[in-house]
């Protein structure tokens, strides 16, 4: 009888133990399932927070940029309106225009004068050459020897284009030393150095009145002061001329007079070639 009971509360104290057992592996299980769940709560919180700061950060420098180009915009769209409104009203591109169509002419420094048909062949036939040299295209003449030979027919039709279809031309050789053009009759063509594109002044055009198709320029003549001519000018205008000029159909232009302008400080009597033809 003792031995049975013997067994018997050996029996209930494994189950008492194996109860205990079991509810503490069940303790241990829950402990540890919380923290794995707390573990994950504060692990996300400070993610989202700083994903929720960079794309507000973000907005904020594509606005700010958004705003600086649309400043940049309307600052450039201002000036520009600015610019054009300036050129209008200055008549910038005519003056320009006119510039490049004297330029040659204004290199060659020609006298006064109120008709073409008073000027001397040596004036026409510079003028032309230097239009043909300074604005026009030599690659296809005949060279030799650094020596550039320009058709008569290319001087008469650049010679029309400057003061008219009722000049007349008696071919020579025209120029100093260093800006000699040799006629040659048996080529029919002007023999000039290949380097000979020197300018004694370059063109500006300060004023511009026009009746009809009569524009009278008022032109400043200023000192060549770069060596590739037309580019550069020098600071002060040395003398200032007005040239007359007829526009027809087509764009034609044409010189019908030179005189002296109001300002030239160093008087009528000293301005280079300037003086009145007879």
């Amino acid at each position: 009888m003792k031995k049975n009971k013997r067994g018997g509360s050996q029996q209930e104290e494994k189950k008492v133990l194996r109860s205990i057992a079991g509810s503490l592996e069940e303790a241990f299980s829950e402990t540890e399932n919380d923290f794995a769940d707390e573990d994950v709560i504060v692990v996300d919180m400070p993610e989202k927070t700083v994903r929720g700061q960079g794309k507000k950060a973000f907005f904020f420098v594509c606005g700010l940029l958004v705003i600086i180009f649309a400043i940049i915009g309307i600052f450039s769209t201002v000036v520009f309106i600015k610019n054009t409104a300036d050129d209008i009203a200055n008549n910038t591109a005519l003056k320009n225009e006119f510039e490049l169509y004297l330029y040659p002419l204004v290199a060659t420094d020609p006298p006064t004068f109120e008709e073409a048909s008073t000027l001397s062949n040596s004036t026409i036939i510079r003028a032309a050459i230097s239009k043909i040299l300074l604005t026009g295209d030599i690659s296809n003449y005949e060279s030799d020897m650094g020596v550039t030979y320009i058709p008569e027919l290319d001087v008469e039709t650049n010679a029309a284009s400057l003061f008219g279809g009722n000049i007349s031309i008696q071919h020579e050789t025209v120029g100093g030393v260093n800006e000699r053009a040799s006629y040659d009759p048996d080529k029919k063509a002007y023999g000039v150095s290949s380097t000979n594109r020197t300018a004694n002044y370059v063109p500006k055009v300060k004023t511009i009145e026009s009746v009809g198709d009569t524009y009278t320029l008022t032109v400043e003549y200023y000192p060549l002061s770069a060596s590739i001519p037309g580019l550069d000018r020098q600071n002060e205008a040395v003398k200032e001329m007005k040239y007359v000029i007829l526009k027809s159909a087509g764009d034609r232009k044409t010189v019908t007079s030179i005189s002296f302008g109001d300002n030239n400080p160093l008087g009528e009597g000293n301005l280079g070639n300037s003086s009145t033809t007879s």
